[in-house]
């Protein structure tokens, strides 16, 4: 066997559980009940049924081992007994030390205090190991102490938790809830320089007293309050009875509205799946019980009324804390406590910089000067200085220096343009694509986003990944995720195209704007891309004419999100539309108050279709084999080529 935690550097964790558990005493019960249930929520668990049992472990389970994120450690009365489970034990503890993983010890129709004390079964299996190993007392002890340790932390009990189908149903919730934990804490190079503030914020917390506080955390953009606010979490929800986390509230309620996020964030604490409303009942229970809440991102002072409403709302010992920009915000909310995060201090600084520039945590001694100047500008705000190393990262001196010179015509103050210089280096490509994302797809699921970039004609998983690389985006569980300032510097770019007419920019998603031009029928051939939710305007009513100058139109996006609204339409046409731009690639229009698309349109560059709910009884007139090849395709799934021999995927919903 392997020495326990022998391993120089954290391995990569293959496996969401490990179960230790002694065959003959549970397999074909309890244990396969528990593996049934995991496999039933997609938890990726070993168990090593296959592997040969010898005096000792395997260097295949020892390995196993080492790659599993939670370990469950299932005590039956002959568990002892089974020199293989004893000195996995011993492995599973050393790894769970020194890569500050879970133990679930359950123990299986036997008291607690008999592993702890190797009592009964457990002290019989003992007399056994001694007169065996007497030239190995230190093995034989270190079994012991390891059986003591384990029996000692918080588990489950069979005697306790009944039926058995219960016992089976907490410890896979359990589980869950610890594997969510860990999968919000990014232990990764780069969180730099908050342990101190963590720690003031945990003093600002009181977690002994039984009073509910809430905490307000404050600082301006880039400055870490998400960072902080998610190692927070990863360090305080299990000491709750439950818990939640919502990221990017403000444009969570942009989207889709304060009830929404309270029937999320109540869903999670209650344990109860997809709250459409909060019942009285549902109240009641969340006034009895102990919760950590954080809410990361609100800057409007009724919203978060409306968000937590009073202290009282949640059971004595919870805990609320919330992240804003806004100091009012939280003073308007009476927060106890408000802790302001600050700028990184002049080493940490360093140590993040370097962490991207050059991928260790101090520079090249040939680039000390050079990085010393660029701290200069980024005053310790952690997005900039994770943002300029990515930059920088592989760049000659010479790169470096006319990177300087840019950053002096560049005010101190202005974040927005030293983030910037990130989106000056990117290709064609890539800065459209960057651009897509920081007017429309923010909070998207990524494989959807990837797919309408793809659709567009853009090669998105590389574009995506150079984002990646620089900092501009980031996924978190399936979604896009931008930094408020990296979305507006995107917005910035795109408003700057002509500030005083939407008509002239690329991208039109601000409701107000959109209205304007639909309503003045202002649309020029600069429009790529034109994305609403029309249930978001007043009733405006479409010219004839109203996209004929729109020749590079590729995206057309008029959609009702809510079911709600099928009812009605604030969006009609006066008279027929004369044409739609031969341009468009995606076209997204419910309720398509026409029977049929312009007569004159030619689809020849269209790959996504979606009509629903529309008026249409013919989609155009004209291309007749075109038509019929793609309502083939509807109803049949038989793929089509146009004219051009381009595969063409067309997706038509009504």
């Amino acid at each position: 066997m392997s020495e326990p935690g022998s391993c120089a550097s954290i391995p990569l964790v293959k496996y969401d559980v490990f179960i230790s558990f002694r065959g003959e005493d549970t397999r074909d019960n309890f244990i396969s009940h528990l593996i049934a249930e995991l496999e039933r929520k997609n938890i990726d668990t070993f168990t090593d049924y296959s592997l040969e049992r010898g005096e000792e472990i395997s260097s295949t389970l020892q390995k196993a081992i080492e790659e599993s994120q939670i370990y469950v450690l299932v005590f039956s009365q002959d568990y002892a007994s089974s020199t293989w489970c004893l000195d996995e034990l011993r492995s599973i503890l050393e790894c769970s030390k020194t890569y500050e993983r879970h133990v679930i010890p359950v123990f299986y129709k036997v008291d607690p205090s008999t592993v702890r004390k190797q009592t009964e079964r457990y002290a019989e299996a003992f007399k056994e190991h001694e007169e065996r190993f007497k030239e190995n007392v230190y093995r034989v002890n270190a079994w012991k102490a390891a059986l003591t340790e384990a029996a000692g932390l918080s588990g489950w009990d069979s005697q306790a938790t009944r039926p058995e189908h219960t016992l089976v149903v907490k410890i896979v919730e359990d589980i869950l809830r610890k594997l969510k934990i860990d999968s919000i804490c990014d232990l990764q190079d780069g969180i730099i320089g908050i342990d101190n503030n963590i720690a003031k914020i945990r003093s600002l917390l009181h977690l002994e007293s039984p009073d509910i506080r809430f905490l307000g955390i404050w600082g301006m953009g880039g400055i870490g309050k998400t960072t902080i606010a998610r190692q927070i979490y990863h360090k305080l929800a299990l000491k709750f009875r439950s818990s939640s986390l919502i990221f990017n509230c403000q444009k969570e309620i942009e989207k889709h509205g304060v009830d929404h996020i309270r029937n999320k964030y109540s869903s999670e604490l209650l344990d109860e799946k997809h709250l459409s409303h909060i019942s009285s009942f549902s109240i009641k229970r969340l006034k009895q019980t102990k919760v950590l809440l954080i809410i990361d991102d609100v800057n409007n002072s009724d919203h978060l009324q409306d968000l937590i409403g009073g202290h009282g709302n949640f059971g004595p010992g919870s805990r609320i804390i919330v992240t804003s920009r806004d100091v009012q915000v939280l003073n308007n909310a009476k927060a106890d406590e408000i802790y302001e995060v600050k700028e990184m201090d002049f080493q940490d600084s360093l140590k993040l910089f370097s962490l991207n520039a050059f991928k260790q945590n101090h520079p090249e001694e040939t680039y000390m000067d050079l990085s010393v100047k660029v701290l200069s500008y980024a005053k310790g705000i952690p997005l900039a200085l994770k943002v300029l190393g990515s930059l920088l990262h592989g760049k000659t001196r010479e790169e470096w220096e006319s990177q300087l010179q840019k950053l002096k015509k560049i005010p101190e103050k202005d974040i927005l343009e030293v983030l910037k210089l990130s989106y000056d280096g990117l290709g064609e490509d890539q800065k459209n694509i960057f651009l897509d994302m920081a007017c429309f797809y923010g909070g998207y699921e990524e494989i959807l986003a990837a797919q309408t970039l793809d659709d567009c004609g853009f090669f998105a998983k590389i574009g995506m990944a150079v984002l990646k690389d620089r900092c501009l985006i980031s996924a978190w569980e399936g979604k896009i995720v931008m930094h408020d300032l990296i979305q507006e510097m995107g917005q910035n770019i795109v408003r700057q195209e002509c500030v005083k007419n939407p008509g002239k920019r690329s991208r039109l998603w601000e409701v107000e704007e959109i209205e304007q031009v639909l309503r003045k029928n202002k649309g020029t051939d600069a429009i790529e891309c034109l994305l609403l939710d029309i249930t978001k305007i007043k009733e405006v009513e479409l010219h004839a004419e109203t996209f004929n100058k729109m020749d590079n139109l590729r995206m057309l996006h008029f959609s009702k999100p809510s079911e709600r609204y099928w009812d009605y339409s604030n969006l009609s046409v006066g008279s027929s539309l004369e044409s739609l731009p031969d341009s468009l690639k995606i076209l997204h229009w419910d309720n398509f108050p026409q029977r049929s698309l312009p007569q004159n349109y030619c689809p020849e560059n269209l790959v996504r279709l979606e009509m629903r709910r529309s008026k249409l009884e013919q989609l155009w007139e004209g291309d007749q084999v075109f038509q019929v090849y793609m309502l083939l395709y509807v109803l049949y799934g038989v793929p089509f080529e146009n004219n051009n021999s381009t595969r063409k995927k067309i997706i038509i919903k009504y």
